[in-house]
């Protein structure tokens, strides 16, 4: 019987604890300093500073971006990729460097080099992202990069790609295509050309 009338004072003085630390809480609240409701309310980003020159270095950790249309296929992204968060797939092109623009892609890319691969799957999956930024540095044609920074130039920064569902953060960079549609593809622009 003791021990069930100690249970009771314990839970009454336990709840009347938690009570007024509430009530504390409550009457002391200062004015604005509540929760906003994202995504439709936002605090304001502060102003940045770091003590140098931001686009010297890049200390952003933001999102990847690709520029597809300028990736060959190489895969050493995917390889460099700690977590394994990239995943192409790509298909070999019967004549290389034919333009092959039916299908969204172009034999060229915006620094000369003639493509031998069309990527049919460059996915990121943000959710397994760690931000390190080593998929960036071994890529040949510098066509992935993270957002903002030194390269705001290109993609402004994305701090905010929150999502209702987790399938929403795999961002998917090149449109699905098959051999028969590149090899329909390359018979076209070739039938073109004689």
């Amino acid at each position: 019987m003791g021990n069930y009338l100690g249970n009771i004072w314990e839970t009454i003085t336990t709840m009347l604890t938690g009570m007024r630390v509430t009530l504390q809480h409550l009457l002391s609240i200062r004015r604005n300093n509540v929760t906003l409701q994202y995504p439709e309310e936002r605090w304001p980003r502060p102003e940045r500073n770091i003590g140098f020159d931001h686009s010297n270095y890049n200390v952003i950790r933001s999102r990847l971006h690709v520029d597809i249309d300028d990736c060959i296929g190489c895969l050493k992204c995917e390889r460099a990729c700690p977590v394994d968060c990239i995943k192409i797939e790509t298909v070999k092109v019967p004549n290389r460097g034919e333009d092959i623009r039916s299908i969204g892609h172009t034999g060229i890319t915006a620094n000369g080099t003639k493509k031998a691969m069309v990527v049919s799957r460059f996915d990121i999956d943000m959710t397994e992202c760690c931000y390190c930024n080593l998929c960036t540095y071994p890529c040949p044609e510098e066509c992935i990069y993270m957002t903002g920074g030194p390269n705001s130039e290109k993609h402004e920064i994305d701090y905010e790609f929150s999502e209702y569902d987790r399938n929403d953060l795999i961002f998917r960079f090149a449109k699905k295509v098959s051999d028969e549609e590149i090899e329909s593809a390359t018979s076209v622009s070739s039938g073109e050309e004689s």
